[in-house]
């Protein structure tokens, strides 16, 4: 048998999104990397042709500048993720909307297969692991519930439009069940959402079979009585589902995440805090979040919309609204001008979409790569369908041409350049942290200080090597390990002045090594650094312990 390069769509995108599953959960950059590789391979293996400009790829393309500007140029604290998740996105969405009809039906199929495989790992975590809340391979039931709707909600539209197929019906009860036994509200009402688009949208034309409607929801009921069913089997009730009580405090906390946030985004209304960055939100106002335990801690306002408007400002959640709501008023817009086939597509695309941009109201799946590149694939497939692409002149003159070449050249290397150096740290610190562990110190000093070099924007390496110099110092009492540790903490606090663990660095080297060092702090400036800590982190136990002693 011959293996063209469209019979490699299927498994490549199925990599490309079991890679984005782990990379949801781990947060590293390297798997992050490899599901971009993953997807560019789909776009070789599947591409069709040259693809061109429309409103909707404008939205998007101008949210992920923004967020790369802001990770780059405008943020305080610098993450690799603010580089790696609007180029999964991006990506995505590019590779799709080049893709042929057969080999988007193979990545269709792929994301029908990884929706499957999650919703049966969910219900065996119901019914033999006794969880009480299923998640597969993603770190909350929450993403793994938007994760099942941007598969389920789909195969329900195409149901109730007449399409019936023994495998989608299966497939239903199936994501149905795993989404059910996700137990999160938010995804419920992302359900909610996307079969309600997929409703309005199909009665605006003739494809809505009421009969047909009521066979998919029915589907949907019989997968949660399957998960009602698991959960009386003695092995599913190791653990306890939250009480109502639990849900309500938890309402209240989000609600307390909500005014934290808003409260910040006044303080830099228009270019925002930086992305990622109101987990030291946070920690600064964490007294204004009393649900939440001095021990607990989050990274996400659970609400995308306030999230962006704290760490992106006023311009990145102006970008984040095009990018989010135009492709479903352009699909409102134009679904009638379209044939039936593409009516379809359109309506099982926009209902997908909607599900996501209404759950991400009470939680944060625009944070998520899975969740990034599934969004990316429904968007590609609606937009080519809704929009009328204006290609660009490929005419140019002879020295124009070169220009544009060199330019766009130009533009990927910077890109392979950003986008390699995460890996590249990681991967040395990493090295770096295990021989300090094996007690090969001039090796360990050696790889933390490339990591350093490669990543001087990345606050953490620098608080890597200060943690090693610091137990150097510990253990052999040299003068110049002491130096290096304050040093390192040094560079890592004025990377990242947002991060108190490399502040605390600096406070606790300069207290237990004073004897060591050439110019330990007076007292002023100890006072000075415990004051700052204290702003960036007033109830954190580490903050609090450091100036206890």
């Amino acid at each position: 048998m011959k293996v063209t390069k469209g019979s490699l769509v299927a498994p490549l995108f199925f990599a490309a999104l079991g890679i984005a599953c782990f990379a949801s959960q781990l947060g590293v950059a390297l798997p992050w990397a490899l599901a971009t590789v993953a997807l560019v391979l789909v776009g070789w293996a599947g591409r069709e042709g040259r693809a061109g400009t429309s409103p909707i790829a404008l939205a998007t393309l101008s949210y992920a500048a923004w967020v790369a500007l802001s990770t780059l140029a405008l943020s305080p604290a610098y993450t690799s993720a603010g580089l790696y998740h609007p180029v999964l996105l991006i990506l995505s969405f590019l590779v799709i909307r080049r893709l042929t009809a057969g080999a988007e039906r193979w990545a269709a199929i792929s994301t029908m297969a990884l929706g499957g495989i999650l919703a049966l790992w969910g219900l065996a975590q119901l019914a033999w692991l006794g969880m009480a809340r299923a998640h597969a391979m993603l770190e909350t039931p929450a993403t793994y519930a938007t994760v099942l709707n941007l598969v389920l909600v789909p195969m329900v539209a195409l149901t109730a439009a007449g399409h019936r197929n023994a495998l989608v019906l299966g497939s239903i009860v199936v994501a149905s069940a795993g989404l059910f036994a996700a137990d999160s509200r938010g995804g419920l009402l992302g359900l909610a959402a996307g079969i309600g688009c997929a409703v309005f949208l199909a009665s605006r034309t003739k494809l809505l079979r009421p009969r047909h409607l009521a066979l998919a929801l029915a589907l949907v009921a019989a997968g949660a009585l399957l998960v009602a069913a698991l959960r009386v089997l003695p092995s599913s009730q190791q653990t306890e589902r939250p009480t109502a009580t639990e849900r309500s405090e938890s309402s209240v906390s989000r609600l307390e995440l909500f005014a934290l946030a808003l409260k910040t985004w006044r303080e830099r209304p228009w270019l925002g805090h930086g992305y990622l960055t109101y987990e030291y939100t946070f920690e600064k106002g964490r007294a204004g979040v009393p649900s939440y335990q001095r021990t607990q801690a989050t990274s996400f306002v659970h609400n995308d919309y306030l999230q962006t408007l704290s760490e992106l400002g006023l311009i990145g959640v102006a970008a984040f609204l095009a990018f989010v709501w135009l492709p479903l008023w352009m699909a409102y817009r134009r679904i009638r001008l379209l044939e039936a086939e593409h009516q379809l597509v359109v309506v099982a695309c926009a209902s997908a979409l909607a599900s996501m941009a209404i759950h991400a109201l009470v939680d944060f799946p625009f944070y998520v790569p899975i969740c990034l590149v599934l969004y990316g694939f429904f968007l590609g497939a609606l937009e080519k369908r809704v929009c009328t692409l204006k290609r660009a002149n490929t005419t140019l003159p002879r020295y124009a041409g070169r220009w544009f070449r060199a330019i766009r050249a130009g533009a990927l290397m910077v890109a392979l350049v950003l986008l390699l150096r995460p890996v590249s740290a990681e991967y040395l610190a990493g090295r770096g942290l295990r021989d300090a562990a094996a007690g090969k110190g001039q090796r360990a000093a050696l790889m933390l200080g490339l990591a350093r070099s490669i990543e001087p924007a990345d606050w953490r390496y620098h608080w890597y090597a200060g943690q090693f110099w610091d137990a150097q110092a510990v253990d052999s009492g040299r003068r110049e390990a002491a130096q290096f540790a304050a040093d390192a903490y040094a560079a890592g606090f004025a990377a990242n002045p947002l991060e108190v663990r490399n502040l605390l660095g600096i406070i606790s080297v300069h207290r237990r090594h004073r004897q060591l060092m050439d110019a330990p702090a007076d007292p002023g400036t100890m006072q000075q650094w415990e004051a700052q800590a204290l702003a960036l982190a007033p109830l954190n136990p580490a903050v609090r312990r450091e100036l206890g002693r």
